[in-house]
């Protein structure tokens, strides 16, 4: 007989519907926050001619020999000048452990960091399309101008060498050396995320589930993790189908037809999810899809338990009393929170972290649907 193979199935399927999903949301969030918070960067290092000592410098005099120390018809620094600024490393540990200061110095006073002279019409005449042609004003031609970098006695925050528990990890374990390399470039090349600081919408509602989402590079993993998702809530119709036409002989189930339509419509919320559209109707049918999947669900899994209350003598044999009762209680929770949900939506200016705060934990609760139907079932049968 297949029953005892589907309910086993079942069962397993079920709690990967729980635990993945879940997976992705909470996942998502912490991977948000990691990268919020991460502080360590690589250096763009002086070899040769600086070292991590304090009180160690070196200074460059800028002159007609090069170009008062700019490329030519550019903004960036004389090539005989770039390897003394422009050495990225691909190793996260390759940086000062101590504070490296850059200045300028004009006619003996003294300007901070090479940017804000570059960056400073004061001193320069910048022109062409892209703005790209920078030539140093006539007035300053004959001045004295230096480059000044010296290293202080003041700990580097950016340096993974000055924290103790992630050099550690770094040095020793390769996999979190990876990660931690590949944060750093990330971070070095510029990532938008959601927010800028790190959030707790489960409690504040700082951010929408959305929003947070569908960045990169957290859509990967969100996405990844929703998809298999998707395929796990197919399969969990299916095997409850032919479960209920086992037990019950029953050859026609609409929570079977109206669950397909939710994993569905999950399918098409998540291929969509953080694509740029423009036309109307697309953004329209963006959220019907989202409406769609959340109201196929909750009937889905409405009638499901129904069925299994008006049958529970049948389904004793198979099922726990105890989580059917649980099962029952928790649908009939979750159209009323629905209710109420819609209902203040619907007739009041709720603000945006309310909205966020609801978003983000109804839909881990409405995952409690797959952790109950994995306990209901009994391992022996």
């Amino acid at each position: 007989m297949m029953l005892p193979v589907f309910i086993k199935r079942l069962r397993v399927n079920a709690f990967l519907l729980f635990l993945i999903p879940s997976l992705a949301i909470i996942g998502s969030l912490l991977i948000h926050n990691y990268l919020i918070s991460f502080k360590f960067s690589k250096a763009t290092l002086i070899y040769d001619v600086v070292k991590d000592i304090p009180g160690n410098e070196y200074n460059v005099n800028c002159d007609e020999s090069n170009n008062h120390c700019i490329s030519k018809n550019s903004y960036k620094l004389h090539e005989d000048f770039i390897h003394l600024y422009s050495q990225p490393t691909k190793k996260l540990d390759n940086c000062f452990a101590n504070t490296l200061v850059t200045k300028f110095i004009v006619d003996g006073n003294e300007i901070d960091g090479v940017r804000v002279l570059y960056r400073s019409s004061k001193f320069f005449n910048i022109s062409g399309d892209n703005l790209e042609i920078w030539r140093l004003k006539k007035e300053y031609l004959n001045s004295n101008i230096q480059i000044k970098n010296y290293v202080i006695n003041k700990k580097n925050k950016l340096c993974i060498k000055n924290s103790k528990n992630y050099y550690f990890f770094y040095n020793y374990f390769p996999p979190f050396k990876f990660i931690l390399n590949q944060t750093a470039s990330l971070i070095d090349n510029g990532i938008s995320l959601g927010t800028s600081s790190i959030v707790n919408p489960f409690l504040y509602g700082e951010v929408s589930v959305s929003n947070l989402v569908k960045q990169y590079p957290i859509n990967i993993f969100f996405k990844s993790l929703l998809y298999i998702g998707v395929i796990l809530m197919l399969y969990y119709w299916y095997i409850y189908n032919k479960v209920f036409k086992s037990i019950l002989n029953k050859k026609v189930n609409v929570f079977y037809f109206l669950g397909i339509g939710s994993a569905i419509c999950l399918f098409f919320h998540v291929y969509f999810l953080g694509t740029s559209i423009d036309n109307e109707v697309l953004k329209n049918f963006r959220k019907i899809v989202l409406a769609l999947f959340i109201l196929f669900e909750i009937l889905a899994q409405t009638l499901l338990a129904i069925k299994i209350y008006y049958n529970k003598e049948t389904f004793l044999k198979y099922a726990h009393k105890s989580i059917i009762w649980a099962k029952i209680i928790f649908v009939t929770i979750i159209v009323l929170i629905t209710i109420i949900i819609v209902i203040l939506l619907a007739n009041f200016d709720v603000p945006k972290n309310v909205d966020y705060f609801l978003e983000w934990n109804y839909f881990i609760f409405l995952l409690f649907f797959y952790l109950l139907s994995s306990l209901l079932w009994k391992k022996s049968i």
